[in-house]
């Protein structure tokens, strides 16, 4: 049996997801900066994305606690629950930092199973429970991005303008190699549709790809000095909760954004190595621990 330390190639095909974090606490900064003009109809918005995650365990924001985040982006393939990425992540407003530990969701864990094992065949739930097991620690907000809606968002954005490695069709559209411009939503989702069985890393290069467009919308927004008119915030703000599930309410996105916001600008990131095992993606025991311990660290 061969065993090599390596970054593999599929890792990096895997979203970090430092993009989608950064996309939603942005944009909850947003919510703050349009609160006093929009606060009947972003507080019933907002309460659209709401949900209970069972195995969470309470914060008390404001008090400044820390507080981590279990991030998940998942669609559907073939009628099957895919999670295409996931990070747990730690805010600390005492160091002023927010870290990210991305975990390979296609890597098996010492327990066995994948992140993606988990999540097809448990949920939200026993994904949340794992979490809690492997790393040991609380997981007190879940964001949970649908990557099925992720082009409302885009569309209400403006769109985005990237590049594509290769020509295919989908969905009645036709993507060139080169620039290209997604506009609508279902030009987005014809764009992340999975073509076949041997299109998925493609399709979660894709993904990221996408997501990385779409952080540059969301900064362009919170940096610009010129505010936009209230029907435009709404949209966004619509299209945010359409492809999103939290158990952060309204008046938690407020005290994040103003207790935290430095933190939430200050990243750092932890990434788990991978080992091949006999063509296998493994996390072994004693990267995990390793990681773990750093983690820890960042709560403290």
């Amino acid at each position: 049996m061969s065993k090599k330390r390596r970054h593999t190639h599929r890792k990096k095909k895997h979203p970090v997801l430092k993009v989608i974090l950064i996309l939603v606490v942005l944009i909850l900064v947003a919510i703050g900066a349009v609160a006093y003009s929009l606060y009947k109809n972003v507080d019933k918005t907002f309460s659209n994305a709401y949900m209970t995650f069972p195995k969470t365990t309470q914060v008390d924001l404001k008090k400044a606690q820390p507080f981590t985040t279990l991030i998940i982006e998942t669609g559907t393939n073939n009628s099957k629950n895919i999670a295409y990425a996931a990070v747990l992540a730690s805010t600390n407003k005492a160091t002023q930092q927010t870290t990210f530990m991305n975990f390979p969701v296609f890597a098996t864990l010492p327990n066995t199973k994948t992140i993606n094992d988990i999540y097809s065949s448990e949920g939200t739930t026993g994904l949340i429970q794992s979490m809690t097991d492997l790393m040991q620690v609380s997981v007190n907000k879940v964001i949970q991005i649908d990557i099925d809606k992720i082009g409302s968002l885009i569309e209400a954005t403006g769109g985005v303008s990237m590049q594509n490695p290769r020509a295919f069709n989908a969905a009645g559209y036709e993507f060139k190699q080169g620039t290209i411009n997604l506009r609508t939503a279902d030009q987005v989702q014809a764009y992340l549709t999975q073509l076949d069985d041997t299109d998925l890393d493609a399709a979660i290069t894709r993904i990221q790809n996408v997501s990385m467009a779409l952080y540059g919308n969301v900064q362009n927004i919170v940096r610009t000095k010129k505010i936009q008119n209230v029907n435009y915030y709404r949209d966004i703000l619509s299209a945010f909760t359409n492809m999103s599930k939290t158990n952060v309410n309204f008046n938690e996105a407020k005290t994040i954004g103003l207790n935290y916001n430095k933190a939430l600008m200050h990243t750092s990131k932890l990434n788990l190595h991978t080992t091949d095992e006999a063509g296998r993606e493994v996390i072994s025991q004693a990267e995990l621990d390793n990681v773990k311990t750093l983690f820890e660290k960042t709560l403290k």
